[in-house]
Formats: structure tokens, C-alpha cells, sequence
């Protein structure tokens, strides 16, 4: 990918923090986690971009109809989800976590119904076995948030 990686003009789209998304959590006491299959790989390129993807195999020339680890596909992973949860209040993302909190249950279950449907209609897959529903407390890169 190094040649991808000259080619590609980087947007400098900023992640957020740890610390600027627990303060969104701020009173929050449910929280689930969301995780989506293959994350980076979900968001199909253009076909304008998949040609500074190409590489030489013995059976001809192959390249990339999806997004790969070049040097800034996490900034360009975290604004496309921004953009598709931007629908959703209570939904937020850091880098592969998408966060779905809320004060009371009822709204925690309002808001995770509507970012699991804001995401279907993306044709976004998640990966059941990693996403965690309705809990009391997250664990977000080493930081803990505790609902009560």
C-alpha cells in the first residue's frame, strides 16, 4: 500500500478523544457497544479511487473495491460513521466503538433502536458476538464510565 499511501490526499479528519466522548456520556447509566464486521472494510470505495489500489499478481492486475488500512483510513472511517450517526443523539464513535448511552432506559432504547436502523439502511453489518447491550457500565479504551 505505499504507493497508495503517496497517492492518497489526506482530509486530516480529527478522531475524538477518549476523554471528549466520556464527557458526552456524561449522566448517561445504560450504554451498549456496537461493533461492526470488518469495520474499515464495510466502506466501498469509489471507483475513481480503486485504481491507485491496483497491484500485479501472476494472474493479472487486482485491486481494492473497499477501504484498506492505508495511512489515513482511520480518518476517513471515523467521518463517514460521524456522518451516518449524526442522525442518531445518544450514538457516537472512536475509531470501531460506536456508543449508544442514555439517562434512562427508555432512552437508551429509543436511541439504540434508531442508530441499529440508521446503520442497517447504510447496509452496515455488526458483528453480534462483539457488540454488548444495556449495560450499567463501559469500558472504552481503558476508561471506565459507570452508570448508576
Amino acid at each position: 500500500m505505499r504507493w497508495a499511501n503517496s497517492s492518497v490526499k489526506r482530509e486530516r479528519y480529527p478522531v475524538p478523544t477518549v476523554d471528549e466522548v466520556l464527557q458526552d456520556l456524561n449522566n448517561s447509566k445504560y450504554f451498549s457497544k456496537l461493533d461492526l464486521n470488518s469495520a474499515y472494510h464495510q466502506i466501498e470505495l469509489d471507483p475513481e479511487s480503486r485504481d491507485i489500489t491496483t497491484f500485479a499478481k501472476h494472474k493479472g492486475l487486482y485491486g481494492c473495491k473497499r477501504l484498506m488500512f492505508v495511512s489515513c483510513a482511520s480518518e476517513m472511517y471515523q467521518k463517514i460513521l460521524q456522518q451516518v450517526l449524526q442522525e442518531c443523539e445518544e450514538a457516537h464513535n472512536i475509531l470501531d466503538d460506536i456508543i449508544v448511552h442514555g439517562e434512562t432506559e427508555e432512552k437508551h432504547d429509543g436511541q439504540f433502536e434508531r442508530a441499529v436502523q440508521v446503520l442497517y439502511q447504510k447496509g452496515l453489518t455488526f458483528n453480534r458476538d462483539k457488540c454488548q447491550y444495556k449495560m450499567s457500565h463501559l469500558e472504552i479504551m481503558e476508561h471506565m464510565e459507570h452508570g448508576i
